[in-house]
């Protein structure tokens, strides 16, 4: 597999009843390698509250293999009630004058699946969804993936989906977000993990796109 990052999208600010203010947005984590991208969860018991990952990596004859992983897949108690990967995608908000990083994205938990039809036209691509969900509380086991060509979206909506930028004071800021920063997984290139976008803040105005950076 490839993974990378599309074009980040749906900026908005979001003032909470608790007085915060919130940056929100969408990405969407895609596959644009030769190879589809699968994990494996397990535990032994459903009193285990994590499990174990690996990566089950495909040859070009249908064979198999699995590698294991730092990774780990907790459960969703936020009323998602499936299981979740950590730190999939990570988020980092920046000052474009000084370079300081001011803000990480809240969410930390990925459930991944064909969802968004990204480039089909890839060598291999499937025309409709492979992988298709994350497992109950229930389960011993969970298979995660993207197939070749295809995205899984985290909405603007979603719990967790921002960075809280309650306090910042107006200006330029670089919204970051990298798959798999921590580069637990394989893949053919770490090259295009990274996207960014460029965004002017003013108090609770709708933020203003700047500029785009490279995705995937």
């Amino acid at each position: 597999p490839d993974l990378g990052m599309a074009r980040l999208s749906d900026f908005r600010v979001e003032k909470t009843g608790s007085g915060r203010t919130l940056l929100r947005y969408t990405t969407i984590i895609v596959n644009v390698g030769q190879g589809r991208f699968e994990l494996r969860g397990q535990r032994s018991s459903t009193t285990q509250t994590q499990m174990t990952v690996s990566q089950r990596v495909y040859n070009d004859t249908g064979g198999s293999r699995l590698v294991s992983t730092p990774a780990v897949m907790v459960f969703g108690g936020d009323g998602h009630n499936h299981w979740h990967v950590r730190d999939l995608e990570t988020s980092a908000l920046i000052r474009l004058d000084n370079g300081s990083k001011v803000g990480t994205g809240a969410k930390r938990g990925f459930c991944f699946f064909d969802n968004t039809r990204y480039r089909l036209t890839l060598p291999g691509a499937p025309q409709s969804p492979v992988y298709t969900g994350c497992g109950t509380s229930a389960s011993l086991i969970v298979n995660m993936g993207l197939s070749i060509g295809w995205g899984d979206a985290y909405f603007w909506s979603l719990p967790d989906q921002y960075i809280d930028i309650t306090g910042l004071t107006p200006g330029r800021y670089r919204l970051r977000v990298t798959a798999d920063a921590q580069n637990r997984f394989l893949e053919t290139s770490n090259s295009n993990n990274t996207t960014w976008v460029d965004l002017q803040l003013k108090g609770n105005a709708r933020p203003r796109v700047i500029a785009y950076g490279p995705s995937a």
